[in-house]
């Protein structure tokens, strides 16, 4: 019996040391998770700290953003009103110039028209007060007619019989 007591002594022991060797490596264990749950804590409180500072620089940074995006906004509408005003004045520039050459032309057209037998003829006959009349067939003794095509005809009957008359504007 002395050998299973000492068998068991010695498991016993065996058990002991066990026990603390499991002890040790438990309280090691428990040593790391503290240090790391530490870790994790701080690194925690850094990521808070950063995004508390984040946001206050957000905040501090917006007004500011604000702004620039302000002033981008009425320089982008000036421009672009610069530009239209820009366009319409060359455009209009180029339209009054056609229009006024074409006005001198006309002018000039009709100058020459004057100085001719028939423009002279026409302003004796305007300065007598007659021009009018005879443009618009109010003569007496001459009638409209419509001819083909849709012509009207200022026409008179001759002592012959036939009509005689002009094609009117």
């Amino acid at each position: 019996m002395s050998d299973a007591r000492a068998e068991g002594k010695k498991l016993f022991t065996d058990l002991q040391a066990s026990l603390k060797d499991a002890q040790s490596a438990f309280t090691g264990l428990a040593a790391e998770q503290k240090q790391q749950c530490r870790t994790i804590t701080e690194a925690a409180e850094k990521a808070s700290r950063t995004a508390v500072e984040a946001s206050e620089a957000f905040a501090v940074s917006k007004p500011r953003l604000m702004i620039w995006t302000a002033l981008c906004a009425a320089l982008l509408v000036s421009g672009g009103w610069l530009a239209a005003f820009w366009v319409g004045r060359h455009d209009g520039w180029a339209a009054g110039q056609v229009a006024g050459r074409q006005e001198a032309l006309t002018a000039n057209a009709a100058a020459s028209w004057a100085n001719t037998a028939s423009g002279k003829m026409a302003k004796q006959l305007d300065d007598l007060g007659n021009l009018q009349p005879l443009a618009t067939c109010n003569v007496p003794g001459f009638s409209i007619q419509k001819g083909e095509k849709g012509v009207r005809w200022c026409v008179v009957a001759g002592t012959d019989g036939q009509f005689h008359g002009w094609a009117m504007p």
